[in-house]
């Protein structure tokens, strides 16, 4: 399997150069005003590796500002570079490649990556490349046992030198090496400028793991009556329209053709097969339209003579929404426009799914999707993202606020097009204007709104264990008279990585900020950028490392607390599903942190709490509450947390 990790475009429209843009595995999502450039960039990927015919054409995507000087350039034949492709190996597909080429030597490590060029003249170019050395070392392991396989391999650089110094020992042909040789000359591809392993790499596992790109917008949306006449002989004609290739999708779903549903033999089977996928869309579609759960799906075949050309000459099909709540039908196109494309949406893209070669290796373009749709049932398209991100990596432009997940912010990148410059996409939301991120601040504003009272001095940490301990904690020093939080309030935002988000978002408001977050190895990359660009000063970014003496090279708020308390608050919390194991001091290992310590326990043990593994730190810090208290805690255990609230004090 591979995965889109990267994308860059150049000289397309109105993108000049997009800088590299980091993908997510899953969803990424575009946010830019309109003409921002965000349905360029989705155009220029899905020309670079369609599932389909698309592709360049350099007098109408090339800047047009630029053309005239390109034009002798393109006739020359040096392409402009449009695309490119950026893509992760995963561990499967480098197991099997190692497995079958190298003996199970580890040649092609999983996560790496290689890219594929394409130009605004459709030519492709591959930048892959194997450590030769390390390949040969690979391929001479498994013709150890041979006569002459030190003296072929000696000295050579390439597996172009081995063979050609086999080719010249004139060996029978059933010799091994002979046969070796043999192998891997009928392995080579024509294609200029391979290698001979990278070659075959590329050919046999690469290139048939290549994605292709699927791109919806508003021209597929399927109409409510279609002429079937009409609609045969532009398929004839190749000269389908969008919307017909979302009406062929229909029929497909449906099992049938455009003639046996034309035949006078064919229309109680065709109608049959029609009323099927008529039950099978509603369900689908009422899956996740929440909004009128109500409607059903009906077709129907019929002429009609005095209808406008062409329906007034062959066989129609008719779509119409029967709504059972007021016992009526009424014409598809007449819903609203949201339910017309989130229908129109579900049929292409079953349709597609079907036809496809493969259900795994497709990326989703979707362009303003659910424009129309009520906030609501944007949040209910969302869902439906969700589900098909399990399969199909998607990306998606929007500049609705209820099109932003407000707890994946990470997987937002903004679009901006920048005076001189042209179109810009980044993930870095510092510098971006106030108009692009409005959709990021409105979503982020209705999730506070939600959650959050978020007052003049704020301190924001990473998760609710977090919060209650350091609340529990604030009081109880405060009861003896000492510091504590004050009038400062504690903000969870989700974790680290929105951390960086929030600040970036609401530094620049009058509010006073400090962030106080757990110390991994190696620092948090967002958190300084936004130190070194002045968003917020390094003497209000905290962790808990520095309350804690001497300071580790890693801590979380556990590692505050005493280790006994700890270890007994899981073993209570988690009693039951530790079925008579119990958790003890000596049986953690010697990682700084509390939390990996318990997790390596739990992995050792083979104990699943979660999932995903580890378990809820919420759940004891819960637990332990009431080992906290002034006169169990040792007085250096209550003087951390008194130094990490005077601090927070100090700053704010």
């Amino acid at each position: 399997m591979l995965t889109l990790v990267k994308a860059q475009v150049w000289k397309y429209k109105s993108i000049e150069d997009s800088t590299p843009v980091a993908l997510a595995d899953d969803v990424t999502v575009l946010v830019g005003k309109n003409e921002s450039g965000k349905t360029a960039f989705l155009e220029a990927l899905y020309k670079a590796l369609p599932l389909g015919d698309a592709g360049y054409d350099y007098v109408a995507d090339y800047p047009r500002k630029d053309l005239v000087r390109y034009r002798s350039q393109h006739e020359a034949k040096n392409y402009q570079k449009t695309v490119q492709l950026t893509f992760r190996i995963e561990k499967e597909l480098a197991d099997a490649i190692n497995k079958e080429v190298f003996g199970d030597a580890q040649i092609v490590a999983a996560g790496s990556t290689f890219s594929r060029d394409t130009t605004i003249a459709n030519t492709n170019t591959i930048g892959f490349h194997v450590d030769q050395k390390a390949a040969l070392v690979a391929l001479q392991k498994q013709l150890s046992d041979l006569e002459h396989q030190d003296e072929v391999f000696a000295g050579a650089t390439s597996l172009a030198d081995v063979l050609a110094k086999i080719e010249g020992l004139n060996l029978p042909t059933d010799n091994r090496l002979a046969e070796f040789a043999a192998q891997w000359r009928a392995r080579a591809i024509k294609a200029n400028g391979w290698e001979l392993v990278d070659g075959h790499i590329w050919q046999n596992y690469l290139s048939s793991a290549l994605p292709k790109f699927l791109y919806f917008d508003d021209y597929k949306l399927l109409e409510g009556k279609i002429n079937l006449p009409a609609l045969q002989q532009r398929e004839a004609a190749k000269q389908l329209t969008d919307a017909d290739e979302t009406a062929q999708g229909l029929l497909q779903l449906a099992g049938t053709t455009l003639q046996e549903l034309m035949s006078d033999e064919g229309y109680e089977t065709a109608k049959a097969k029609l009323e099927a996928i008529g039950l099978n869309i509603t369900q689908k579609v009422f899956e996740f339209w929440k909004q009128n759960q109500d409607l059903d799906v009906e077709f129907d075949l019929k002429t009609d003579s005095k209808d406008v050309a062409p329906y007034n000459s062959g066989v129609n099909l008719y779509i119409r929404i029967k709504n059972r709540r007021h016992g009526v039908t009424v014409p598809f196109d007449q819903r609203s426009k949201g339910f017309i494309w989130f229908f129109s949406f579900l049929v292409w893209f079953d349709a597609v799914q079907s036809r496809a070669a493969t259900q795994d290796a497709l990326v989703l373009l979707l362009d303003e999707p659910g424009l129309n749709l009520h906030a609501l049932a944007q949040a209910d398209f969302l869902a439906y993202i969700r589900e098909l991100s399990t399969q199909h990596q998607i990306i998606y432009t929007t500049h609705s606020p209820f099109m932003v997940d407000s707890v994946r912010l990470d997987e937002v990148r903004v679009v901006e097009d920048r005076v001189k410059e042209g179109t810009k996409i980044t993930g870095d939301l510092v510098g971006s204007s106030d108009e692009s991120v409005f959709p990021l601040q409105a979503a982020l504003g209705y999730s506070i709104a939600q959650n959050l009272f978020i007052a003049k001095k704020n301190v924001l940490i990473e998760g609710p264990a977090d919060l209650i301990l350091l609340q529990h904690m604030g009081a109880l020093l405060e009861a003896g008279g000492k510091q504590g939080l004050g009038d400062a309030i504690l903000v969870p935002v989700g974790g680290l990585d929105k951390l960086a988000t929030f600040v970036a978002l609401l530094g620049s408001s009058k509010l006073k900020l400090v962030v106080l977050h757990d110390r991994a190895a190696s620092p948090n990359q967002k958190l300084e950028d936004l130190v070194r660009q002045k968003l917020i000063e390094r003497k209000r970014v905290l962790d808990f490392s520095m309350f804690i003496d001497p300071a580790p090279a890693e801590a979380d708020i556990e590692d505050l607390l005493p280790t006994d308390a700890y270890i007994g608050a899981f073993n209570q919390a988690y009693g039951k599903e530790l079925n008579g194991v119990t958790l003890t001091a000596a049986d953690l290992g010697a990682q700084p942190r509390m939390i990996e310590r318990i997790n390596h326990w739990l992995k050792a043990k083979n104990i699943t709490l979660l999932k995903d593994g580890g378990f809820n730190h919420y759940r004891v810090a819960q637990a332990v509450l009431p080992a906290l208290t002034a006169e169990i805690l040792k007085p250096n255990e209550l003087a951390r947390f008194e130094r990490l609230f005077s601090k927070i004090g100090e700053v704010l």
